[in-house]
């Protein structure tokens, strides 16, 4: 039997692409989730294919499970599935098939050609209860008990609205979610196997993603509270566990880059939050600036860059452009990296400076960055 909760060094590659920031969703009625327990895979239609083909090796998942649809089933022995997140996984290559693999296919006019194969998974259920095997060969009454398997333990909106005051979007496969780091304590309870009575319950503000109409959106303080200590565990061994926390301490980075950032600005006298979009916006008299963060090293500098120069351009759309008075402010677009860029695509970042993207880099507490680009910050500093 498949056992993604216990792989070993040999089946699992623990490289740095763990480190970027944060992680996706994917969505689907849970019933397909145990095709994926069995082939290690998910599947979108054909009107996904754009989506399907922008996903990236290494790229961490979250499995949000809706709830039943295709199960001929009364509805009463599956209306407490789903609606949670069941596990999460690593994504290792994508591929198309074109035989029947999910419930809805075997049965239904269901069509998910385009695959995305996972490296690795840990599932947060009892899977031990779950006979490895295609659906097609399962009846629904076996699918029934599976479903409830995978259902164990799940991570519930009500659990997310309670103890972080955030949940992640109900709609949208694949999915981002704004604020990841917000679900770490969550996760790793799972990953770590903590029992359900010793989790804590922190106090925060309620905010629930993708509340308000897409415009400009209004700012607020960065909580700066974060209490991922994972417990200071240490361990030869790979695991898929150690890698989550290599991604927790990669969002770490990512944050203390922009702690940093904003700290040099609040120290010269601008006011400063985060938006439902960007990571930080700025203000002081008619300067206004945007930044966006990443994660960066070797194997992951390219994709990194490029996301957030396209998130920068997203987001002067949104939280400028759409708001009358940031508009009227002179725009410094800042791209915020957690170390200096190589030598490769420093000329290129030199270059944006002329469209007006300046970058810089964190050295323990202390902000570097381009020539040009320091020189545009100490200008709208002083």
């Amino acid at each position: 039997m498949k056992n993604y909760t216990g792989l070993t060094e040999d089946t699992l590659s623990m490289e740095d692409e763990f480190r970027c920031d944060g992680f996706r969703k994917l969505t689907g009625p849970i019933e397909h989730w145990v095709t994926t327990f069995h082939t290690g895979y998910w599947g979108f239609r054909p009107d996904k294919k754009e989506a399907w083909e922008a996903i990236e090796e290494g790229e961490i998942f979250l499995f949000h499970a809706s709830g039943s649809k295709f199960l001929d089933v009364p509805n009463k022995r599956v209306k407490d599935a789903g609606k949670g997140v069941i596990g999460i996984g690593r994504v290792g290559a994508i591929s198309v098939k074109d035989e029947p693999a999910w419930w809805e296919e075997v049965h239904y006019d269901g069509n998910y050609p385009h695959l995305v194969h996972f490296s690795e998974i840990h599932w947060f259920g009892n899977t031990d209860l779950i006979r490895d095997a295609p659906v097609r060969q399962k009846s629904a009454d076996e699918m029934v008990d599976d479903v409830h398997a995978l259902d164990e333990n799940k991570i519930t909106f009500g659990e997310m609205d309670e103890r972080t005051g955030y949940r992640i979007p109900a709609q949208g496969s694949p999915g981002n979610i704004k604020h990841p780091e917000k679900l770490f304590p969550l996760l790793l309870e799972r990953l770590h196997g903590v029992d359900p009575d010793d989790r804590e319950t922190p106090e925060s503000e309620g905010e629930t993603e993708g509340s308000s109409g897409r415009g400009a959106s209004s700012v607020r303080s960065r909580d700066r509270d974060r209490g991922l200590d994972s417990g200071g565990r240490s361990s030869g061994t790979v695991s898929y566990e150690s890698s989550i926390d290599e991604t927790m301490s990669g969002w770490m980075d990512h944050e203390h880059a922009l702690d940093t950032f904003e700290d040099e600005l609040i120290d010269a006298g601008f006011e400063s939050g985060e938006t439902d979009y960007s990571d930080l916006l700025a203000w002081r008299n008619t300067n206004l600036v945007l930044a966006e963060a990443k994660s960066i090293h070797g194997s992951n500098e390219r994709s990194q860059i490029r996301k957030a120069l396209g998130q920068l351009y997203e987001y002067s759309y949104f939280d400028v452009e759409q708001d009358t008075e940031r508009v009227q402010k002179e725009l410094t677009r800042c791209l915020v990296l957690t170390q200096e860029p190589s030598d490769e695509y420093r000329k290129f970042l030199e270059y944006l400076q002329e469209e007006r993207i300046f970058t810089f880099w964190t050295d323990e507490y202390e902000i570097q960055g381009l020539p040009a680009s320091v020189e545009r910050f100490e200008a709208i500093t002083e």
